[in-house]
């Protein structure tokens, strides 16, 4: 009855329309029932004529493509941080296309801007985010395929297409000797055709220095992959060609922290896991009369590359050298054999006799080699994830074999300890790593275990790898890995070990997916273009990330230093951090267990980040540090009667706390002053204020301030400086 009543309303009104029965109103009413609302189809035209659009993204996750609807209704054109001196701004900025795509897509930055002080613009380093394909599953080929912007790749005009998105990551470098304060500067996004977008920067410099991550106090191991590089480069192993290409990225290393340098001691100590092998630095050869020689030449260069690139310091005792590995995967060792000319792989079973000859004569030999070169004592005899039944052997015959002076090879490895009190074998061993997920949150476990190790002047990390959440895959959010820097300084821990740093697939630029582990499991850097002449490698963003990560702890660890307060604040912000929960996903990844898990770790990562600010600034203001002199221009000036001008005084050192200045006027019946430094002119003549520091009398500044007679001025003029008279007393 409904359906036909309608129908029959319908055919009315369509013949009353005909004959011209209905009023215009009524018309409208109708087209506007149907069609859209007014303010509808202006908001629809408004939509369809913007061509681009810009705004602050969030630098803690990915922005993917499937991000798009939501892209187009962010519009944050503001941003603020809170940086040090020394220290490194990190943001990013999304651009979405409308209809049309766009050409010449850049962004510039403004210089930022602090009163008289300023940031050059050229501290902004700005970076367009290249998609390269992630198989999201760990070993699932069925997993779905997804464009992951991991790359941080180049600067300079880019093209868009329509209806897609890019994401730029913005650098910016604080100089050491940043004036400290409020600064604010802009970024022009700009496209051929579209309106150019503003968006504000404003961060606050603090009055701190940020510690330089090569002095830190945290220990960063990130394995390396030299050969990986000869192959993607297409360059012979320890060519010129390939060694400057390690040197950039080991220079990078050094720079970031990085202390640990891998070197391979027999073939595929790790039993291929990664896409290349991983050959050995060292060639083991047995004579005909069975007895065992080695050839250190590629170790050899791969050491003094590091050494070059800043990384190690044997003179000063600096960094690691770790040897992989005594105990293969596999207990596997390639020897070419002489008497058969070819290249054997005995299996070695670490304790059995053959095993002991064999390691005994390269124990030997490598001691001698590393004291004549001077790393002897930087040197790690190192293990990976080894049951206690070959790990203790392995103990033994180190501990065995001594140089001359006594000293038997520092040993490594990573371990999987959850707890116990008996640290009676781990004493044994100079640097344990722990993996992630054997570090019990509800625990004091692992604390007391770094606690323990520490007074004994062993070295404690923590790592992290495939199957464990939080982590760093190209599937990663960012902020997972400054949790993880976070985290290790709540377990107390020395640092964080990761185990690749340069791992990379045929051809990570295009596609990261491998037969197993989580997509990027195995690099945090990528490579360039073969036929790119001006870049070596790309960073990541949650490379990026790990770097900040690692910049927060060294902060922290630097406050806890300085007093019971500050250690205390810092020490109770930390240990209040709290672990998210992990799940394997249905492809067979490590993950969150649920979204909110997800934004626990970005949360909390900001949290860290605001209560170390928030500490920071405390103590700022509760440093004691004296006044030593002021600094130019004294004060000389004229001022007419009734006027006031406020006293302007640059202490010597600029943050000079606590500080109060007394006033004092030589006539107070001509010029005034009070207690805030405000000057007033009275009546014609010339007195002189006298300013000193409460803290330190002897720093002075005499003002001589003159009211002219306004009877003899020709006419009303601006005050105007005069020549200073300007004392100043220094201890």
């Amino acid at each position: 009855m409904k359906n036909r009543l309608s129908k029959t309303m319908k055919h009315l009104f369509l013949a009353a329309l005909l004959f011209g029965l209905l009023p215009p109103s009524a018309i409208q009413a109708e087209r506007t029932s149907t069609a859209f609302r007014p303010q509808d189809q202006e908001k629809a035209q408004a939509e369809q004529t913007l061509t681009m659009g810009a705004y602050f993204d969030n630098p803690y996750q990915h922005t993917l493509q499937s991000d798009y609807k939501a892209a187009r209704r962010t519009s944050r054109d503001q941003w603020t941080d809170t940086v040090w001196q020394n220290d490194v701004l990190d943001a990013k900025i999304t651009v979405w296309a409308g209809r049309q795509p766009l050409g010449q897509l850049e962004i510039q930055a403004s210089d930022f801007v602090n009163g008289t002080h300023r940031i050059a613009a050229e501290n902004a380093d700005i970076r367009w985010l290249h998609e390269t394909m992630a198989n999201i599953g760990n070993a699932d080929p069925e997993a779905p395929f997804i464009a992951y912007p991991d790359v941080i790749h180049q600067g300079g005009a880019t093209q868009l297409d329509a209806k897609q998105l890019k994401s730029a990551w913005i650098t910016l470098t604080i100089p050491k000797d940043a004036f400290p304060g409020t600064y604010t500067g802009s970024f022009q996004v700009r496209a051929a055709g579209s309106k150019t977008i503003t968006l504000t920067l404003t961060f606050e410099v603090l009055d701190l220095t940020a510690p330089d991550s090569r002095e830190g106090e945290t220990q960063i191991e990130l394995w390396q992959h030299p050969y990986t590089t000869a192959r993607y480069y297409q360059t012979a192993p320890f060519s010129d060609e390939h060694k400057n290409n390690l040197l950039a990225q080991l220079q990078e290393y050094a720079q970031m922290g990085g202390r640990g340098v891998i070197a391979t001691i027999v073939e595929e100590a790790w039993n291929h896991q990664s896409y290349d092998s991983d050959p050995s630095m060292i060639r083991w050869t047995r004579t005909a009369e069975g007895v065992y020689s080695f050839d250190y030449t590629d170790f050899d260069q791969w050491i003094e590359l590091a050494i070059q690139a800043g990384v190690l310091d044997p003179a000063a005792n600096r960094g690691q050298i770790k040897a992989y590995s005594i105990a293969p995967w596999g207990n596997i060792v390639t020897v070419y054999d002489e008497l058969s000319d070819t290249d054997l792989r005995l299996t070695l079973v670490p304790g059995s006799e053959e095993w002991t000859a064999a390691w005994t004569a390269f124990l030997e030999d490598f001691m001698r080699h590393t004291i004549e070169k001077g790393w002897f004592d930087i040197t790690y005899i190192s293990m990976d994830e080894r049951e206690m039944e070959v790990l203790q052997p392995c103990v033994d015959l180190i501990e065995r074999l001594r140089s001359d002076t006594g000293k038997s090879f520092k040993i490594s490895s990573a371990m999987n300890y959850s707890s116990g009190d008996d640290y009676s074998f781990l004493d044994r061993i100079d640097d344990i790593s722990v993996s992630l997920i054997h570090v019990q949150d509800k625990s004091k476990a692992m604390q007391k275990l770094a606690q323990h190790r520490r007074e004994q002047g062993l070295l404690t990390t923590i790592y992290t790898c495939t199957g464990q959440y939080p982590s760093a895959y190209t599937i990663s959010d960012m902020a997972d890995t400054a949790w993880t820097m976070w985290y290790s300084m709540k377990q107390g821990v020395d640092g964080f070990l990761r185990w690749s740093w340069d791992g990379w697939v045929e051809d990570p630029l295009t596609d990261v997916s491998y037969r197993t582990f989580e997509p990027g499991d195995a690099w945090l850097i990528y490579p360039a273009e073969r036929d790119t002449a001006d870049e070596v490698f790309y960073e990541s963003p949650r490379y990026k990330i790990l770097k900040q990560g690692i910049r927060d702890i060294n902060k922290a660890k630097w406050l806890q230093s300085l007093s019971s307060e500050t250690s205390t604040a810092i020490t109770q912000l930390v240990q209040s951090l709290k672990r998210p929960k992990m799940k394997i996903n249905q492809y067979g990844s490590a993950t969150h267990a649920r979204n909110s898990d997800r934004q626990l770790v970005q949360n909390e990562v900001r949290r860290m980040r605001n209560g170390l600010d928030e500490i920071a600034r405390a103590y700022i203001q509760s440093r004691s540090i004296p006044i030593t002199g002021v600094e130019n221009p004294s004060q000389s000036l004229s001022l007419r009667s009734g006027k006031s001008r406020q006293i302007q005084i640059e202490p010597i050192p600029y943050n000079a706390n606590p500080l109060t200045w007394i006033y004092r006027s030589s006539n107070e019946a001509l010029v005034t002053v009070d207690e805030a430094g405000i000057i007033t002119a009275i009546q014609t003549g010339t007195a002189v204020i006298t300013a000193y520091a409460q803290e330190n009398p002897q720093v002075q500044v005499m003002i001589e301030v003159t009211v002219p007679d306004p009877a003899k001025a020709p006419g009303k003029k601006a005050e105007r400086p005069v020549n200073t008279r300007h004392k100043v007393w220094k201890r």
